[in-house]
Protein backbone atom coordinates (compact mmCIF):
# COMPACT_ATOMS: atom_id res chain seq x y z
CA UNK A 1 0.00 0.00 0.00
CA UNK A 2 1.77 3.57 -0.75
CA UNK A 3 1.76 5.91 1.67
CA UNK A 4 0.67 9.56 1.24
CA UNK A 5 2.98 12.34 2.81
CA UNK A 6 0.99 14.36 4.78
CA UNK A 7 2.52 17.80 5.17
CA UNK A 8 2.79 19.69 8.89
CA UNK A 9 -0.69 22.37 8.93
CA UNK A 10 1.92 25.42 9.61
CA UNK A 11 3.62 24.28 6.37
CA UNK A 12 1.32 26.00 3.50
CA UNK A 13 0.56 29.04 6.25
CA UNK A 14 4.63 29.11 6.38
CA UNK A 15 5.17 29.28 2.41
CA UNK A 16 2.98 31.82 1.80
CA UNK A 17 4.68 34.31 4.16
CA UNK A 18 7.62 33.21 2.56
CA UNK A 19 6.53 34.15 -0.78
CA UNK A 20 5.20 37.25 0.55
CA UNK A 21 8.63 37.77 1.17
CA UNK A 22 9.99 36.83 -1.99
CA UNK A 23 7.28 39.27 -3.83
CA UNK A 24 9.23 42.30 -1.28
CA UNK A 25 12.31 41.70 -2.01
CA UNK A 26 12.69 43.77 -5.06
CA UNK A 27 10.04 46.20 -3.77
CA UNK A 28 12.62 46.70 -0.88
CA UNK A 29 15.99 46.68 -3.23
CA UNK A 30 14.48 49.63 -5.38
CA UNK A 31 12.53 51.26 -2.59
CA UNK A 32 15.48 51.40 -0.27
CA UNK A 33 17.37 53.58 -2.96
CA UNK A 34 14.13 56.09 -3.60
CA UNK A 35 14.17 56.60 0.24
CA UNK A 36 17.95 56.99 0.59
CA UNK A 37 18.74 58.89 -2.55
CA UNK A 38 17.53 62.34 -1.14
CA UNK A 39 19.94 62.35 1.63
CA UNK A 40 23.44 61.48 -0.96
CA UNK A 41 24.20 65.33 -2.16
CA UNK A 42 24.63 65.06 -6.06
CA UNK A 43 23.28 61.12 -5.90
CA UNK A 44 22.70 60.08 -9.93
CA UNK A 45 20.95 56.82 -10.40
CA UNK A 46 22.43 56.76 -13.86
CA UNK A 47 25.80 57.15 -13.20
CA UNK A 48 26.38 56.15 -8.69
CA UNK A 49 25.90 52.59 -8.01
CA UNK A 50 23.58 51.24 -5.08
CA UNK A 51 26.28 50.60 -2.77
CA UNK A 52 27.33 54.57 -2.46
CA UNK A 53 24.24 55.67 -0.56
CA UNK A 54 25.27 53.66 2.27
CA UNK A 55 28.97 55.05 2.28
CA UNK A 56 30.07 58.23 4.63
CA UNK A 57 29.48 60.64 1.65
CA UNK A 58 25.69 60.68 2.85
CA UNK A 59 23.83 62.07 5.43
CA UNK A 60 22.35 58.80 6.33
CA UNK A 61 23.88 55.59 5.16
CA UNK A 62 22.14 53.53 7.78
CA UNK A 63 18.99 54.00 5.61
CA UNK A 64 20.08 52.17 2.85
CA UNK A 65 22.41 49.45 4.76
CA UNK A 66 19.41 48.89 6.91
CA UNK A 67 17.58 48.21 3.59
CA UNK A 68 19.83 46.15 2.28
CA UNK A 69 19.96 43.95 4.95
CA UNK A 70 15.94 43.83 5.19
CA UNK A 71 16.66 43.05 1.09
CA UNK A 72 18.62 40.14 2.34
CA UNK A 73 16.36 38.48 4.72
CA UNK A 74 13.11 39.31 2.45
CA UNK A 75 15.40 36.99 -0.69
CA UNK A 76 16.50 34.25 2.00
CA UNK A 77 12.94 33.74 3.51
CA UNK A 78 12.08 34.30 -0.26
CA UNK A 79 13.87 31.63 -0.93
CA UNK A 80 12.49 29.18 1.26
CA UNK A 81 8.77 30.02 0.29
CA UNK A 82 9.64 29.47 -4.07
CA UNK A 83 11.22 26.17 -3.31
CA UNK A 84 8.14 24.82 -0.87
CA UNK A 85 5.58 26.54 -3.60
CA UNK A 86 7.87 25.39 -6.99
CA UNK A 87 8.49 21.39 -6.17
CA UNK A 88 4.74 20.89 -6.06
CA UNK A 89 5.05 22.34 -9.82
CA UNK A 90 8.19 21.16 -11.31
CA UNK A 91 10.83 18.79 -10.18
CA UNK A 92 11.93 18.93 -6.52
CA UNK A 93 15.76 19.41 -7.75
CA UNK A 94 15.00 22.16 -10.27
CA UNK A 95 12.86 23.88 -7.26
CA UNK A 96 16.00 23.72 -5.13
CA UNK A 97 17.79 24.90 -7.56
CA UNK A 98 16.13 28.10 -7.49
CA UNK A 99 15.82 28.47 -4.07
CA UNK A 100 19.80 28.07 -3.38
CA UNK A 101 20.06 31.25 -6.15
CA UNK A 102 17.57 33.25 -4.29
CA UNK A 103 19.30 32.58 -1.49
CA UNK A 104 22.70 33.57 -2.83
CA UNK A 105 20.97 37.02 -4.08
CA UNK A 106 19.87 37.12 -0.91
CA UNK A 107 22.75 36.75 1.26
CA UNK A 108 25.22 39.24 -0.96
CA UNK A 109 22.55 41.41 -0.38
CA UNK A 110 22.81 41.33 3.41
CA UNK A 111 26.47 41.24 2.95
CA UNK A 112 26.40 45.02 1.06
CA UNK A 113 24.20 46.29 4.17
CA UNK A 114 26.33 44.49 7.19
CA UNK A 115 29.95 45.95 5.35
CA UNK A 116 29.35 49.73 3.83
CA UNK A 117 31.59 50.60 0.70
CA UNK A 118 34.73 50.93 1.42
CA UNK A 119 35.24 47.83 3.53
CA UNK A 120 36.96 45.02 1.46
CA UNK A 121 34.10 42.40 2.69
CA UNK A 122 31.75 44.66 0.96
CA UNK A 123 32.21 42.83 -2.98
CA UNK A 124 33.21 39.65 -2.01
CA UNK A 125 32.04 36.24 -2.36
CA UNK A 126 31.30 37.14 -5.99
CA UNK A 127 31.36 32.98 -6.75
CA UNK A 128 27.47 33.88 -5.69
CA UNK A 129 27.13 36.22 -8.81
CA UNK A 130 27.01 32.52 -11.03
CA UNK A 131 23.86 31.35 -9.23
CA UNK A 132 22.46 34.68 -9.25
CA UNK A 133 22.87 34.91 -12.97
CA UNK A 134 21.45 31.64 -13.02
CA UNK A 135 18.45 32.44 -11.22
CA UNK A 136 15.99 33.91 -14.16
CA UNK A 137 16.54 30.72 -16.24
CA UNK A 138 15.64 28.09 -13.74
CA UNK A 139 13.03 30.51 -12.59
CA UNK A 140 11.73 30.15 -16.39
CA UNK A 141 12.34 25.97 -16.31
CA UNK A 142 10.54 25.90 -13.30
CA UNK A 143 7.51 27.79 -14.35
CA UNK A 144 7.31 27.14 -18.27
CA UNK A 145 3.80 24.86 -17.27
CA UNK A 146 2.30 28.42 -15.95
CA UNK A 147 0.10 31.20 -17.54
CA UNK A 148 1.19 31.92 -20.72
CA UNK A 149 1.46 35.53 -19.71
CA UNK A 150 4.12 34.76 -17.44
CA UNK A 151 6.16 32.55 -19.59
CA UNK A 152 6.52 35.55 -21.91
CA UNK A 153 7.58 37.68 -19.39
CA UNK A 154 10.39 35.25 -17.81
CA UNK A 155 11.21 34.65 -21.78
CA UNK A 156 12.11 38.17 -22.49
CA UNK A 157 13.37 38.81 -18.97
CA UNK A 158 15.87 35.47 -19.80
CA UNK A 159 16.67 37.43 -23.15
CA UNK A 160 17.29 40.15 -21.33
CA UNK A 161 19.83 38.95 -18.99
CA UNK A 162 21.72 36.69 -21.95
CA UNK A 163 22.09 40.01 -23.85
CA UNK A 164 23.67 41.96 -20.59
CA UNK A 165 25.81 39.30 -19.69
CA UNK A 166 28.89 40.61 -22.42
CA UNK A 167 28.84 43.72 -20.82
CA UNK A 168 28.59 42.30 -17.49
CA UNK A 169 31.62 40.44 -17.87
CA UNK A 170 33.40 43.46 -19.50
CA UNK A 171 33.83 41.51 -22.90
CA UNK A 172 32.31 45.01 -24.21
CA UNK A 173 32.16 47.91 -23.55
CA UNK A 174 29.43 49.26 -21.43
CA UNK A 175 26.68 51.35 -23.61
CA UNK A 176 25.25 52.81 -20.45
CA UNK A 177 27.30 54.39 -17.21
CA UNK A 178 27.55 51.79 -14.36
CA UNK A 179 24.74 52.94 -12.08
CA UNK A 180 22.44 52.18 -15.19
CA UNK A 181 24.10 48.70 -16.08
CA UNK A 182 23.53 47.70 -12.25
CA UNK A 183 19.70 48.83 -11.92
CA UNK A 184 19.34 47.29 -15.75
CA UNK A 185 20.64 44.17 -14.17
CA UNK A 186 18.64 44.36 -11.10
CA UNK A 187 15.24 44.63 -12.88
CA UNK A 188 16.45 41.12 -14.16
CA UNK A 189 17.33 39.17 -11.46
CA UNK A 190 15.15 41.11 -8.53
CA UNK A 191 12.15 41.38 -10.28
CA UNK A 192 11.87 37.48 -11.70
CA UNK A 193 11.56 37.17 -7.95
CA UNK A 194 8.95 39.10 -6.65
CA UNK A 195 7.01 37.67 -9.84
CA UNK A 196 7.46 34.31 -9.40
CA UNK A 197 6.25 34.97 -5.56
CA UNK A 198 3.17 36.52 -6.47
CA UNK A 199 2.04 33.89 -9.34
CA UNK A 200 2.57 30.82 -7.01
CA UNK A 201 1.02 32.71 -3.64
CA UNK A 202 -2.28 32.10 -5.56
CA UNK A 203 -1.50 28.62 -5.77
CA UNK A 204 -0.58 27.37 -2.57
CA UNK A 205 -3.23 29.49 -0.84
CA UNK A 206 -5.44 27.09 -2.90
CA UNK A 207 -4.05 24.16 -1.04
CA UNK A 208 -5.15 26.07 1.78
CA UNK A 209 -9.01 26.25 1.42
Amino acid sequence: MNQVRVCPPALPKATVWALYAAIAMPLLYFGTQLVAAPFYPGYSFAQDTASMLGTVESRHPWIFNLGAVLTGVAGVLGAFGLFQALRTVTWTALALLVGLAVVANGVLSLKAGMFPMPDPQHASWQFLMFPILAAPVLLLLALWRQRMALRIYLVCNAVALLLMVPFLMHRIAPVFAEGTMQRLFALVVFVPVGVAGYALVGRVTETMK
